[in-house]
């Protein structure tokens, strides 16, 4: 229950944070697609597939100077690994990332890094599901992506490194490949 409660306080912080940042920004809107991800251990992973799932957010864009802006914004995704769907693990995030974002044309170039917080989780073995209690409630990774925004509509790529060991060493690392629609 304590920790239920520092879950919901830090989202309702983040929440109010990014929906200030979108009431002031210029360029926001919103953004999902696709995830593939897996737990990594060196170059072990925690079950011998990935899990594909979805990520949706909000996101803003704050002008630095001409060409160069903050990109801040709020996420919800799922990560976790699979060998099948009777050995798997889905763990549900609610993210904050920050990056500076290179805009060249409709070409854009970003990086930066985001802090997580663990919502939810759900670890199946041989078929039975308990939640994943072992694995830390918070996950942090740096990131990196490029791409293409024609009128109000986008497309993007990125890889994310977790950086924070989640479980023995396993850390989250992920590609996401979605649209944005901006307003």
């Amino acid at each position: 229950m304590r920790n239920t409660m520092k879950v919901m306080l830090v989202l309702v912080v983040a929440l109010m944070v990014v929906s200030g940042s979108l009431i002031a920004g210029k360029d926001r809107g919103i953004r999902g697609g696709y995830i593939e991800s897996k737990l990594n251990k060196g170059s072990a992973g925690l079950f011998d597939d990935g899990y594909n799932s979805f990520f949706v957010g909000f996101f803003n864009d704050q002008k630095i100077i001409p060409m160069l802006y903050f990109y801040s914004g709020l996420d919800y995704y799922q990560t976790g690994s699979k060998k099948n769907d009777d050995n798997k693990l889905v763990l549900h995030y609610c993210s904050i990332p920050i990056a500076l974002k290179l805009k060249i044309g409709p070409v854009q170039a970003f990086g930066g890094v985001h802090g997580a917080v663990k919502v939810s989780s759900k670890l199946t073995l041989l078929g039975e599901s308990s939640s994943a209690k072992d694995f830390s409630t918070f996950d942090a990774g740096a990131f990196v992506g490029a791409g293409l925004q024609i009128l109000f509509i986008g497309a993007e790529a990125k890889y994310t490194w977790g950086l924070v060991d989640i479980y023995n060493g396993y850390k989250n690392n992920f590609w996401q490949f979605g649209l944005t629609l901006g307003f």
